[in-house]
């Protein structure tokens, strides 16, 4: 009888890859491209057990309309060039702490949970962070902030980065992970492989789901097959330890979630997909995994139109509500389950919007936003003071005035404890929020 070949065995076995989002650091990260790097060179492995937890809001998030000035002379500014879009003033939420320079703040009323938090001290607003001469491009301002480089934007992320620095040995194939169809570029490395996983129970090779329990003899069949009748062997060995991580993954990933217990008392929205994903951290994190960094995206904030939604439904205040509900869920579960000193939730969006409202109900791309970082070691509070609505740049947007890689270093230097120089290519100063 002749001998099998690797088509017979995948025609037999019914063996498909199901798409798990592992980038191509994957490969280079078995072939130890990265040996002589200078991120490899300087690292150190870390011993800090803190969690890291990244919210992107993709579109670019009205700031001005998420933390609003409630000073009077700032809210005359504000109302003047918002006519329709201001939030009239007795709806917003007020701060109980005043910004650097005095003035009085307030959260969107759909932010009420977050207030909360708030006045616990456990939120932290950075006001009008940005970086100078802001892009106005979605892709090309996200590329910024993903790689932390306004200059010469691209190649790795700077949360890949801080992998890269901590574990420059990891064989935990879950060191980090993107709850997502793509893998976000703040998470690609040169060494290290993150996968992105949009759903948990697809996160899998599947060979035949009649004989679930062959499935790794099958795996380790094909591969050896792939290894003795392809000349590119190093290729196959590469393929092979990635099939054999993610399937090691999906099964833990798996194992943990179905072991987690909810509270009734904490309700994750379904019809929120921030909800839904960070339940899915909270689950990663309560089995233990040993995950450093998750990163989910809430998306839709380019509201260049009826940015307040249709008859006071949808736009902008659907998404904050949804900020709001997921955030304090996600929090509450962390406290319940004894992990909230050791997580960390930090925001980011490519830009903020201008100033004045278009002739459409909306907003155009602009510069400066606040950002948020939620967990019960912040030092709450707000750092830096709310920009001027009038001393503006050339384009109607907010200046900036904490540089985003000071916001970024804060966290790299004083949650995951790794030196920023070697990650954001220079000294940024470390702000007061951790």
């Amino acid at each position: 009888m002749g001998k099998t070949t690797r088509r017979e065995f995948i025609k037999k076995s019914g063996f498909t890859l199901v798409t798990v989002g592992v980038s191509e650091r994957a490969f280079l990260r078995h072939m130890n491209l990265a040996a002589n790097s200078a991120l490899t060179a300087a690292a150190a492995l870390s011993t800090t057990d803190h969690i890291l937890v990244v919210i992107q809001e993709s579109g670019g998030n009205d700031g001005l309309n998420t933390v609003i000035p409630m000073s009077s002379s700032l809210y005359a500014e504000y109302r003047r060039r918002r006519p329709t879009l201001a939030v009239q003033q007795d709806r917003i939420l007020p701060l109980s702490k005043p910004d650097e320079a005095g003035n009085l703040l307030g959260f969107h009323p759909n932010l009420a949970k977050m207030k909360a938090l708030f006045d616990q001290g456990r939120v932290s607003v950075i006001q009008s962070v940005g970086y100078q001469n802001a892009n106005r491009s979605h892709f090309d301002s996200m590329v910024v902030w993903h790689t932390a480089d306004p200059v010469d934007p691209g190649g790795t992320g700077w949360l890949g980065d801080s992998l890269d620095v901590s574990f420059p040995s990891n064989d935990n194939p879950l060191i980090g992970v993107s709850i997502g169809r793509t893998l976000p570029v703040s998470l690609r490395g040169r060494n290290v492989a993150v996968p992105a996983i949009e759903d948990p129970q697809t996160y899998q090779l599947q060979t035949d789901d009649g004989y679930p329990g062959d499935r790794n003899n099958r795996i380790q069949t094909l591969l050896a097959l792939n290894r003795e009748q392809a000349p590119e062997r190093l290729y196959w060995d590469i393929v092979g330890q990635t099939a054999l991580d993610t399937q090691e993954s999906s099964e833990a990933l798996q194992a943990v979630i179905s072991r987690y217990t909810s509270d009734p008392n904490i309700q994750y929205p379904d019809n929120n997909p921030l909800a839904r994903a960070l339940l899915t951290v909270a689950q990663i994190i309560a089995g233990g995994l040993g995950t450093k960094i998750l990163y989910v995206t809430l998306g839709g904030f380019d509201t260049h139109q009826t940015q307040n939604g249709q008859s006071g439904q949808g736009g902008q205040p659907l998404l904050l509500q949804r900020l709001d509900e997921a955030v304090n869920a996600f929090y509450q579960d962390m406290k319940r389950l004894g992990k909230d000193d050791k997580v960390l939730i930090m925001t980011w969006s490519e830009f903020g919007r201008k100033v004045g409202e278009n002739g459409n109900g909306g907003t155009d791309h602009g510069a400066a936003a606040p950002q948020f970082v939620i967990g019960s070691q912040v030092q709450g509070g707000i750092i830096g003071e709310h920009p001027s609505l009038t001393n503006l740049d050339r384009d109607d947007g907010t200046i900036y005035s904490i540089d985003f890689r000071s916001y970024y270093a804060t966290i790299l230097e004083k949650w995951l404890e790794v030196d920023s120089k070697e990650i954001l290519g220079g000294s940024f100063e470390v702000l007061p929020f951790i």
